[in-house]
């Protein structure tokens, strides 16, 4: 994939990564390359609807697909889930508003590979921020590829001013330390994205910034067995680069698939708007309204008449025609074109572990029981591995919340205990549900009709008539129908 649009992320200048005067002013060495920090770029052009391949003037248009296959893949990941503390009442309550956002930041997650999760302490509460990643730079890591060490960016606009804050964080045998710097600088007068410049500015006090005066300029932590922010990392290799800790979104792997999509959807467009009925006629057939010589043609049907100068004399219109009156109704190749749009969405949901339908018509789907097995599985085994990396995830913000709890005094030991139920919705293995639906059929809690619509891809009409036709009671699954 990269490959293909290797032409078009070389002329995106990466100014969204202020890298230099990152390792300038802490004098370490962001463990970022050019490659990902052009990549990240591209996937926020792509989830903003601004892609390279975006062209208004030519028809072609952001179908915002990448979205979709973001928002379907955490809604589902996300739908039945209930997660809890016990143990600590205090440390439950907090961690509840990770949870209630979730679908936010793992939607950002999974659409630009990944995302910092840094819990902190303000007003005896513990809040959690959700480091993007154009805002986040890791800095060291483990063989693991588990990052210790790494730098987060803020930045506040005041009137035409800039402050950016440099926050520092580094674990080492049991050891985290915290490092805060402030930095000004004016704001251009054209600059609209202020987080998306290089330049960070001149270097200030950190107190001298009201937002920033609760802050220290370094402290530790000691006694901990990790570091004291997490990283959720999109699950799937980074083909991107493969010595990078970073993660790649959902749709690193159809990127091309969503560009030629975006693409023939245009196509199809245009083909309604070229194939528009249309009558030419002569001009010499309608009145002439006076100061401006043009046609006064039928009130409301402007779209519909195209004017021209019939030449009398030699029996031809300006457009070639020998008619004063010719109507324009080609045949529409939409349905090709509609056809061609659904394959292209059948790919993107085979490359992005969706099942088929997400995306494309489900009623423009031929499938076999086979084919809905293994479509609901690939969904099944995404899922499993979203869920996973999240069930990481919320255990190391567990214990991090912990640890701060007992700074507070809210919490006397580390003895607490995390509860994740996802549910067995979309989830539950496909195999298992189909017997667990067969079971349901034979004593009768499922129409027969229905178990043969949901299994074997039957129209309620078609799957009625067979149960008509049958005289047994049960259902026997034929693995080959």
């Amino acid at each position: 994939m990269f490959n293909a649009i290797k032409n078009v992320i070389e002329r995106i200048k990466s100014v969204m990564f202020p890298t230099k005067d990152i390792e300038k002013y802490l004098n370490i060495e962001i463990a970022v390359s050019s490659t990902m920090s052009n990549s990240i770029e591209l996937w926020e052009k792509i989830l903003g609807g601004e892609a390279p391949w975006i062209n208004k003037k030519e028809g072609v248009f952001s179908l915002n697909i990448a979205n979709a296959v973001c928002k379907e893949l955490t809604d589902t990941s996300t739908n039945e889930l209930v997660s809890s503390i016990s143990g600590n009442d205090f440390i439950d309550k907090q961690y509840q508003y990770l949870i209630k956002d979730i679908n936010d930041w793992l939607q950002w997650g999974l659409g630009e590979g990944g995302i910092a999760l840094k819990p902190y302490i303000s007003n005896n509460q513990i809040i959690v921020d959700y480091i993007r990643a154009d805002m986040f730079f890791p800095v060291e890591f483990n063989n693991r590829k588990e990052i210790t060490a790494a730098v987060f960016l803020e930045q506040i606009s005041k009137g035409k001013f800039i402050y950016s804050r440099l926050e520092y964080q580094k674990y080492e045998n049991g050891l985290h330390t915290f490092d805060n710097y402030a930095f000004v600088r004016k704001a251009d007068n054209h600059e609209v994205n202020f987080n998306q410049y290089s330049d960070l500015g001149n270097q200030i006090d950190l107190h001298s910034v009201s937002e920033w005066m609760d802050l220290e300029p370094h402290y530790e932590i000691g006694n901990v067995d990790r570091p004291l922010f997490a990283y959720f990392k999109a699950p799937g290799i980074n083909t991107v680069d493969f010595t990078s800790p970073l993660g790649t979104p959902c749709y690193e792997n159809a990127i091309d698939l969503i560009k030629e999509a975006e693409k023939q959807y245009s196509r199809y467009l245009w083909e309604y708007q070229g194939g528009e009925l249309a009558i030419d006629a002569s001009a010499d057939l309608f009145d002439i309204e006076r100061g401006t010589n043009k046609p006064v043609l039928p009130n409301g049907k402007d779209r519909l008449y195209r004017t021209y100068d019939y030449d009398t004399s030699s029996n031809v219109g300006n457009g070639g025609s020998n008619k004063f009156i010719d109507v324009f109704a080609p045949t529409l190749r939409d349905e090709s074109y509609a056809r061609g749009f659904n394959n292209i969405l059948k790919r993107i949901e085979f490359n992005c572990g969706l099942s088929y339908g997400d995306l494309s018509d489900p009623q423009a789907i031929e499938k076999t029981a086979e084919e809905i097995k293994s479509s609901k599985q690939r969904k099944y085994n995404t899922v499993t591995a979203i869920q996973n990396e999240l069930d990481n995830v919320f255990e190391h913000i567990a214990y991090i919340m912990n640890i701060y709890a007992v700074g507070l005094g809210k919490a006397n030991s580390m003895n607490i205990s995390l509860n994740n139920d996802w549910g067995d919705s979309v989830l539950v293995d496909s195999e298992k549900q189909r017997n667990i639906d067969l079971q349901e059929v034979n004593i009768g809690l499922m129409p027969e009709w229905k178990y043969k619509m949901k299994w074997q891809g039957l129209t309620e009409q078609q799957a009625k008539a067979e149960v008509a036709e049958s005289s047994s009671n049960g259902l026997e699954y034929d693995d080959e129908e």
